[in-house]
């Protein structure tokens, strides 16, 4: 069976309204019916025995009670005698101890019948005080029975009585009051709900505005509630989407730009090669258009790689125990063949780490990629174990980092002095910080040392 489900959230409101009286209502009734009627009970059958002992106490059964005329629980009391002779005939004495006329018989039932009904209970010669909880034509009787001195013969009883009638007042007073509420809640729960959908309307139309990309204006909504917290989260959801939004801008123009440039270059030596109009020979012409290939093949596959870092890392099941010491020597000796110019210093420790060797591999090669292409004459690389990290130092003897720069080098969009754009650097943070590490950039007095701390454990 299908939940029923309603959109509104005013119909929603008062459903939860109705559905809370109804099970206080359900909890009153079921209380009543189990708590209520029982005290009410006892306590009739308490002031009940109080009257039956007052008369035995009293030994006199012709004089009226007063006293007890009115106790709100013995209007509908009685109280008779009951001799039983020699021959076991019954005779019954109406007494009245209250100074009030006795009550009337419930509809339907006869007072002598009920009487002589209650008789029936006595068993044995000597009782005292022995309480009865029966049903007569479908009404339930209180009565108390016990042997006195009366007459002259046979054995005599007194029995106190009373119809125990239920008044479901109280039932009926809650279960009225309680569709009263229901009733009053429909209209509440309208107030409530458009008290509450109003702010949220306003933030339904953000939302259509910040899917649009219109980032003109922040929502306005003053109250500190669960609403108001909800707004202002909203509001720094759309200043970091503007900020991406616009980072993906300069993002598509810086590389629409830098992909432009060894395009136009192979495309004008293409053309030279085909109108045979290049400059020095064919050989050095195709040389040219080799290099430029070769480093439009590069940033392509730099985008396509940060494109899909993070869900490499996430998904990588390569994680294994690497020896840096011997990585290292592996990545440093294809470097050495590029430029045998420079000097590669080298102080490398023995230190093993766990992670994807692939990905470190790449973190590795742009930061040497880069070191190696600023590097004047040398290149220094030291590897240590300090406490419970790794911690790696590549530093190049190439002019220093500006300060206005320094804090952008590792992102995405920097761009170096030349004017070149670059993602290796980006390709590193990402890869570094995925393992909980850290990376950073330090000036020297001459040259520049990029320093990786790896967590070993």
């Amino acid at each position: 069976m299908k939940r029923f489900r309603f959109k509104s959230l005013t119909m929603r409101i008062w459903v939860t309204f109705s559905v809370v009286i109804l099970i206080i209502i359900c909890s009153t009734s079921i209380l009543y019916l189990f708590a209520f009627r029982k005290m009410d009970e006892n306590a009739k059958m308490q002031d009940l025995k109080v009257v039956h002992e007052a008369l035995l106490k009293s030994n006199d059964f012709n004089q009226p009670l007063s006293n007890f005329s009115k106790i709100k629980n013995l209007r509908n009391s009685d109280n008779f005698i009951v001799n039983i002779d020699d021959n076991n005939r019954i005779s019954i004495i109406d007494i009245n101890k209250r100074g009030i006329p006795p009550p009337p018989p419930p509809p339907g039932h006869n007072d002598i019948a009920i009487k002589i009904w209650m008789t029936s209970f006595i068993k044995g010669d000597n009782i005292h005080e022995k309480q009865f909880k029966e049903v007569y034509n479908n009404v339930q009787f209180l009565f108390i029975i016990s042997s006195i001195e009366y007459g002259s013969t046979g054995k005599s009883y007194l029995i106190s009585y009373m119809p125990n009638i239920k008044n479901d007042t109280l039932l009926y007073m809650v279960i009225i009051i309680g569709l009263i509420f229901i009733f009053i809640g429909f209209f509440a729960a309208k107030i409530v709900a458009n008290y509450i959908s109003k702010p949220l309307k306003e933030l339904e139309n953000y939302t259509v505005k910040i899917a649009h990309k219109d980032w003109s204006e922040p929502i306005k909504i003053k109250s500190e509630d669960e609403i108001g917290r909800l707004a202002k989260a909203m509001n720094r959801m759309q200043k970091e989407l503007k900020r991406a939004d616009e980072e993906e801008k300069t993002f598509l123009q810086s590389i629409s730009h830098d992909l432009k440039t060894p395009v136009m270059v192979i495309m004008s030596h293409a053309e030279a090669i085909i109108d045979g109009v290049y400059i020095d020979s064919i050989e050095k012409t195709a040389e040219i258009i080799k290099d430029e290939a070769t480093r439009l093949e590069k940033k392509i596959n730099q985008m396509l790689y940060l494109n899909t870092l993070d869900y490499l890392l996430e998904n990588s099941g390569k994680n294994t125990y690497i020896n840096l010491h011997d990585l290292l020597l592996r990545i440093i000796s294809r470097f050495e063949v590029i430029n045998s110019k420079i000097e590669w210093n080298l102080d490398l420790d023995d230190v093993t780490i766990m992670g994807d060797v692939d990905k470190m591999q790449v973190c590795i090669e742009n930061i040497l990629d880069n070191a190696q292409r600023y590097a004047e004459e040398k290149i220094c690389i030291s590897l240590k174990k300090e406490k419970d990290y790794a911690v790696l130092e590549i530093y190049n003897d190439g002019p220093n980092i500006d300060k206005e720069h320094m804090d952008h080098i590792f992102d995405k969009l920097y761009k170096d002095k030349t004017g070149n754009f670059g993602l290796g650097l980006a390709i590193s943070k990402k890869i570094i910080d995925f393992y909980n590490g850290e990376i950073k950039a330090v000036n020297r007095e001459k040259g520049v040392s990029f320093i990786i701390k790896y967590p070993i454990k």
